[in-house]
């Protein structure tokens, strides 16, 4: 069995998948949780792990994994499993952005806008070459993640709190915790209408979206009657599977 890693700025997200890449069991650790490691882990003879999260996530994770376990830890290359990568300095890109874009190239051949919704949100073109028939990572943006952009709004301006209980989205406000509630949703659902625009003036046709992350149910629904963004496909695991396929690679 392959267990896949994927260690974000605040969470840490598991899977373990079989050899038929169907999902064992999965699960979600806060970071400042990473002490007792899952006992299905020990029965699996690949760890395949994206740590964007920094040094002290990944010796916890380290200290985790079994010495039996072969542990591979993704950094992005200029050109690897059908893709290539574009940015200046390859490596630099995030490895949960590269296993994402795997993830996508797998799942679809269309001209994709790859978004992964987490406490940053990540929009990445991954696009078709119509001569070579190659996948190319053309570059992509990063703007802050539905909570973080909520908890600065409030951590900066005097007399705005949040009753977390109560927010909804309206399109008119009538009440400052659904002003702030409803304008993280539309900076953001308005970022990704702005990047598949250009992306579809780049490439003169539609583009398809495919979305994970924890925020992703929430933004799609927001989507929903885009006529910007229509075609959406909703994959909340995205960078694991991405990171399977890389470990069916290297098996």
């Amino acid at each position: 069995m392959i267990l896949t890693i994927d260690s974000g700025n605040t969470r840490t997200k598991w899977a373990v998948f079989n050899d038929a890449n169907a999902v064992v069991t999965s699960g979600v650790l806060y970071n400042e949780e990473l002490q007792e490691a899952p006992e299905v882990w020990a029965n699996c003879s690949l760890a395949v792990i994206s740590n964007v999260a920094g040094e002290t996530v990944a010796h916890r994770l380290q200290r985790m994994l079994n010495h039996s376990v072969q542990q591979h830890w993704i950094t992005p290359s200029a050109e690897a499993y059908g893709i290539v990568n574009a940015y200046d300095n390859p490596a630099q890109l995030g490895s949960d952005r590269w296993a994402a874009l795997v993830g996508a190239r797998h799942y679809t051949k269309q001209n994709c806008l790859v978004i992964n919704a987490g406490t940053a949100m990540t929009m990445d073109a991954l696009l078709q070459d119509p001569d070579t028939g190659r996948c190319h990572f053309a570059g992509g943006a990063i703007v802050p993640g539905f909570h973080m952009m909520q908890q600065v709004l409030v951590q900066r301006t005097h007399g705005v709190e949040l009753a977390t209980d109560k927010r909804r989205f309206d399109e008119l406000p009538v009440n400052t915790e659904d002003a702030v509630y409803s304008g993280a949703l539309m900076a953001m659902t308005g970022a990704i209408e702005q990047m598949s625009l250009r992306l579809q003036r780049l490439t003169g046709g539609s583009m398809h979206c495919m979305m994970s992350g924890g925020d992703a149910h929430l933004l799609s629904e927001c989507l929903r009657n885009s006529n910007v963004v229509s075609d959406i496909v909703l994959i909340e695991d995205l960078v694991l599977r991405g990171l399977l396929v890389m470990g069916r690679e290297l098996r």
